[in-house]
């Protein structure tokens, strides 16, 4: 697969993570988990992951979400996940990872959240 899985592009200091795939499970995951990691490993501490591309997510996908969120938490970062399609934001509140993870429905949203440090409610 030689398709790009994600954009990232740093804005001061919050990192937006645009994933462009489709569909985020089976050998998608794997570079998304590493690009997580590697930007974590170099000392970034505040993320946007946009998922308004994203159709399909499968649980190595919300592994990756959780574990960033984990890790941010502990490292005194901040996570915000943004533009969920309506299947993924029910599959979120299904799960109950919506009173996980902060959930915004657009980057500006989320770029408001982590700059004022406000509780986002699920949209």
């Amino acid at each position: 697969m030689n398709e790009k899985i994600v954009n990232v592009e740093e804005i001061k200091d919050v990192v937006v993570v645009r994933v462009t795939a489709k569909k985020l499970y089976q050998n998608v995951v794997t570079p998304f988990r590493e690009t997580m990691i590697s930007l974590m490993d170099s000392g970034k501490r505040h993320f946007i992951v946009n998922l308004s591309e994203v159709d399909v997510i499968n649980s190595s996908g919300l592994g990756v979400l959780i574990l960033t969120w984990d890790r941010l938490s502990r490292e005194g970062g901040k996570l915000v996940i943004a533009g969920l399609c309506p299947l993924i934001k029910e599959l979120f509140q299904r799960m109950k990872l919506d009173l996980l993870l902060p959930i915004a429905g657009t980057e500006e949203e989320a770029f408001e959240a982590i700059r004022k440090g406000k509780k986002i409610p699920a949209p």
